[in-house]
């Protein structure tokens, strides 16, 4: 399971079953905006944590394939959870 955690909600994107409080499947997509590039600009502050690891993403940080935070691959999540954003 992966917390997302922005100043405003926690969200969870779900790997296994969800936990209490968190039946979410999404990133918070808000937080982030597609580049004509395909690449992914954060442009709020996220907190992503993990079971194994926990990390942060600060406004204009630049997300691209295979860019891993606490084990996870944060470009695919995005990918999986954001498909219609741009």
């Amino acid at each position: 399971m992966i917390k997302f955690g922005t100043t405003l909600a926690v969200l969870v994107l779900s790997i296994l079953p969800a936990s209490i409080g968190y039946a979410q499947d999404k990133a918070p997509c808000g937080s982030f905006q597609k580049g004509t590039d395909n690449t992914w600009r954060v442009v709020a502050p996220v907190k992503i944590e993990t079971d194994k690891g926990s990390g942060m993403l600060s406004p204009g940080t630049t997300i691209r394939p295979g860019k891993l935070i606490a084990g996870v691959d944060i470009y695919a999540a995005l990918q999986r959870s954001c498909p219609g954003q741009n």
